[in-house]
């Protein structure tokens, strides 16, 4: 798909709805696009939104936005290229949403805001030294997650989100940033009532494991997430850092 510059959550909804359909037809449903503008937000939303419908969903957005290290450099090459999948289960879905950085952009941009150091590791100044000063770091590079598990993960979401759907991968002045979203019925392998048994089986397994002595609970994917949403729906609230609510309401003003 073209986003035509479109806003990006506009045109990764509309897609992710495209995927569901195709994948209750076909069984399986692989949909991209390429010119969006903006960010995504959360792309767990999206393949939550395919794992309620009792679909697996993969989610993969990239843009020419650089600002992560490769690793073995310290020079951004990358953007965060986010990575998500959906499982349907009998209760709320598994739902991982990370990005491939040490750090979300925006987790920067809340720490800038708010005049804070962000934690040691996270990333480089612009001469390729180590710092936690979240304004160093935008002008330099956010590091990989775990090393170079998280390099090889960015370098997939760079190929499949840019690369393959023909949105531009490395060209910093450029604005054509892209999505891919997958969707597939478990009906292609064994009846989807059958498949989400299983996987309750497997949730209860992992989180009766033995936990550690300073852990309360085992958390799948997605949980704290779930939580917190639902804390907000019944609060209606959002907590914002008070210098980023001044600076919005300036803008609104």
């Amino acid at each position: 798909m073209n986003g035509n510059y479109t806003h990006a959550m506009v045109v990764m909804d509309y897609i992710t709805n495209l995927a569901i359909k195709k994948a209750k037809k076909s069984g399986i449903a692989i949909v991209g696009n390429y010119n969006t503008a903006e960010s995504t937000g959360a792309i767990g939303f999206y393949v939550s939104k395919i794992a309620k419908e009792g679909l697996i969903g993969l989610a993969f957005s990239a843009a020419p936005f650089q600002t992560t290290a490769p690793y073995g450099s310290s020079e951004a090459r990358f953007c965060t290229n986010p990575i998500a999948y959906g499982i349907p289960t009998d209760n709320e879905p598994i739902v991982l949403d990370m990005t491939t950085s040490a750090m979300a952009y925006y987790g920067l941009i809340e720490a800038k805001t708010a005049g804070k150091q962000v934690a040691e590791g996270v990333g480089y100044d612009s001469q390729g030294n180590s710092t936690t000063d979240p304004a160093e770091i935008m002008s330099g590079a956010l590091k990989t997650v775990a090393g170079h598990k998280g390099s090889g993960l960015a370098l997939l979401g760079q190929v499949l989100a840019g690369v393959l759907v023909g949105a531009d991968s490395f060209n910093s002045d450029s604005d054509n940033a892209g999505n891919i979203v997958i969707a597939i019925n478990p009906n292609i392998f064994k009846p989807t009532e059958v498949f989400k048994k299983e996987m309750n089986e497997m949730v209860t397994t992992i989180k009766g494991s033995r936990k550690l002595p300073e852990m309360t609970e085992i958390k799948l994917p997605g949980e704290r997430g779930n939580k917190v949403t639902k804390q907000v729906i019944e609060s209606g609230e959002i907590e914002v850092e008070k210098n980023l609510l001044k600076a919005l309401q300036e803008i609104v003003k």
